[in-house]
């Protein structure tokens, strides 16, 4: 393990980062990793969607299912690619999968319960409060079926784990062995973090989703391990899925720059409440 002692000030999260200093760091093990991560899940999502449209053509799938298939074979792909990530860095790179998790190579359940339920109950405060204020309805219309809204929300915690382990897990540890300012791979994670995002709610999706890369980056670093994402990222979808299913028919979400002031706010009161909560329910040592 890399270092046994936690580091504080400049050093904090290098005991993470240099995880990667526990397995090959070559330049083929990381090619031959990228080109499975990328078609694991291409290949995947092309026979499902292929097969999920060949059903519904034939009436064999009830075009009430179509959507929410569609979605599920989404979210699925995405932990196909975390799969794949784990498998290329035990058998490729030669070390613990979850060496992308933690810097003690183990998962604090609890931490992950923190992540999920401060994000959880930041979202639910954020977006109640305009309601509350303009006593406007939810404007509820389901949008998918139960069984696969149920589907899809089982999904959710490993899709986030394996977004969570690609971006702040093994992009940050193998750019760590390029750069060792913890403010450039940070800036990078979250370019490309936004640019796999490219449009999906206006214009401003890149800027907004690299300034939520960098909060997510900050407390993993902060936390040298992954548990408070990886909760956070599935309390956000948790939340983003729930409010589609029970408002299909309103527009398109748009960000405007309102919404960065918000991020502001939100990623201030996450840090803040979450790590609160870690020292209270995580780090206190055992009492006698």
């Amino acid at each position: 393990m890399i270092g046994a002692r936690r580091m504080d000030g400049p050093s904090r999260g290098w005991r993470y980062i240099d995880l990667a200093l526990l397995g090959s760091n070559t330049l083929r093990s990381y090619a031959v990793s990228l080109v499975r991560i990328i078609l694991s899940p291409v290949l995947f999502i092309a026979v499902a969607w292929a097969a999920i449209f060949l059903l519904a053509a034939r009436h064999w799938l009830p075009s009430a299912f179509v959507t929410g298939a569609v979605v599920a074979t989404a979210f699925a792909a995405v932990i196909v690619a975390g799969m794949a990530l784990a498998w290329s860095v035990a058998r490729t790179h030669r070390r613990p999968w979850r060496s992308l998790v933690a810097a003690d190579l183990r998962v604090d359940w609890r931490r992950l319960a923190i992540g999920a339920g401060v994000e959880a109950m930041l979202l639910l405060a954020f977006l109640s409060i305009p309601h509350l204020l303009t006593g406007q309805s939810w404007g509820i219309k389901p949008a998918m079926t139960r069984p696969s809204f149920v589907v899809v929300m089982l999904l959710i915690p490993f899709q986030a784990a394996s977004e969570e382990m690609l971006f702040r897990g093994y992009l940050t540890q193998a750019l760590g062995r390029i750069f060792r300012r913890r403010s450039t791979i940070v800036a990078i994670v979250g370019l490309v973090f936004g640019a796999m995002h490219f449009n999906a709610y206006g214009p401003l999706t890149v800027p907004y989703l690299f300034g939520l890369s960098v909060i997510f980056s900050i407390v993993s670093l902060r936390d040298e391990r992954l548990e408070l994402t990886i909760g956070a990222h599935a309390g956000m979808n948790w939340f983003a899925i729930s409010a589609g299913a029970l408002a299909a028919g309103h527009p398109d979400i748009r960000l405007n720059w309102a919404a960065f002031a918000a991020l502001l706010l939100h990623g201030a009161l996450f840090y803040g409440l979450t790590r609160l909560l870690v020292q209270r329910c995580c780090e206190r040592s055992p009492a006698g």
